[in-house]
């Protein structure tokens, strides 16, 4: 994408004016560099993902998604030669590039596809994790793919992180593997609704 440079070294030029890094926004070509990144991942770069990623990709600290615009992040999209912006449902909007055919994984799909060996291992998994430092996975179905994705987990071995997203939805919502407690995802046997039907 045509991009006059990185937001990055805007930002460092920026803290050093004494502005907060945090305001400089992300150029078009880190932008493409998000939407490509995506596509690797096999996910459909709706804008909430995308602003994740740009973070992501970000090596200031202090860059958080709340400090990105979405409007001025749709408007680079839009006026890119190189990306399709589409509406989604609910307000939401996803990002398409031109040049590249899309093989994104429906992370709300229900259909159940993984193998009973990979469904044991994960159960054994999960359970191991209970009362241990890393029984607590972050809070959303993204940032909890991304969490196993980092622990090269075996039962996960050439997942995208699309897939690891599908089956992060499937062990939630159908297998009960895990769950949600004080806001995070956590081993089902330790999550509110274990807690409170004892």
């Amino acid at each position: 994408c045509d991009g006059s440079g990185s937001h990055l070294n805007r930002a460092m030029q920026i803290a050093r004016a004494g502005v907060p890094a945090t305001s400089a926004p992300p150029s078009k070509a880190d932008i493409f560099r998000a939407v490509a990144s995506l596509y690797n991942d096999e996910l459909r770069p709706y804008s909430r993902i995308l602003k994740k990623r740009l973070v992501e990709h970000s090596d200031l600290p202090e860059f958080k998604v709340k400090n990105i615009d979405e409007g001025r992040l749709r408007a680079l999209c839009e006026e890119s030669a190189q990306l399709h912006v589409l509406k989604e449902e609910g307000g939401e909007w996803s990002v398409e590039l031109i040049s590249r055919a899309p093989t994104f994984v429906d992370v709300y799909d229900t259909r159940d596809i993984y193998s009973n060996e990979t469904w044991a291992a994960a159960e054994n998994y999960f359970r191991s994790l209970q009362g241990s430092k890393e029984d607590t996975l972050p809070g959303g179905r993204y940032a909890t793919a991304v969490a196993l994705a980092k622990r090269n987990l075996p039962f996960l071995a050439g997942f995208s992180l699309g897939r690891i997203c599908h089956f992060t939805q499937i062990a939630t919502s159908q297998r009960q593997l895990l769950g949600y407690a004080n806001g995070r995802m956590v081993p089902f046997a330790s999550s509110l609704s274990v807690v409170k039907a004892q």
